[in-house]
This record gives C-alpha cells, sequence and structure tokens, in this order.
C-alpha cells in the first residue's frame, strides 16, 4: 500500500471528507486528493502534520523501514530526495541530523 492510499484510509476511518481533512491540515482538497491518488508528492510538513493528527510515525506511513540499504546509498537516496525540498522542510531535516548527532556523539562519549 503505498502513501496516498494510507492516507485515503486513515481519512475513511476517522470518518472524514478530504474536505474536512484538507482543512485540518491548512492545504487545499484538490492537493489533498492528487496525493491520495499518487499524483503529487507530499511536502515533509504535510507527511508530519498528517503523521501528527492520526497519531502514526512516519516510518510506517511512508515505508521507510521495508528498504535495505546499504549506507552509502541511504546517504544517496537522502541527498537525491532533499534537492526538491522547500527551505523549511530542509531546516527541519538539519535539527533532526543535528539533534540525532549530539544524541550519537553523548552516547559514544558514556560508553
Amino acid at each position: 500500500m503505498d502513501f496516498g492510499d494510507k492516507v485515503k484510509l486513515l481519512r475513511k476511518k476517522h470518518d472524514l471528507s478530504q474536505e474536512n481533512l484538507a482543512a485540518i491540515l491548512k492545504i487545499n482538497r484538490n492537493c489533498l486528493s492528487r496525493i491520495e491518488t499518487g499524483k503529487s508528492e507530499p511536502s515533509l510538513s504535510i507527511i508530519r502534520d498528517i503523521a501528527e493528527f492520526f497519531n502514526v510515525d512516519v516510518a510506517s506511513l511512508m515505508d521507510i523501514q521495508k528498504e535495505k540499504l546499504d549506507t552509502k546509498d541511504k546517504i544517496k537516496k537522502i541527498v537525491d530526495g532533499c534537492q526538491y525540498l522547500m527551505d523549511n522542510d530542509l531546516d527541519f531535516l538539519v535539527r533532526i541530523i543535528s539533534v540525532m548527532r549530539e544524541e550519537y556523539v553523548k552516547h559514544s562519549e558514556e560508553e
């Protein structure tokens, strides 16, 4: 099941129309429709808002754990995916990576 199908399933499970969910997410109903049909890729902020609203984690929503890539391929996938992101989404990713790195360094120093 792809991302759009999952969003549609969650929306229907919560008995929401596209208009209702679009209003909650502060996006256009047509935008939500294109996401659900796979005609459009959502921004990271929309993905984050959908996951937060439905109380699901982004990884399961995006099926991230299904891919088995080595480190080099993971980094390439991240870099390739970032070239189309908006600045606020890139800022969010930078903050996540910074926090993760700080935690890793902190944990490594404790051992």
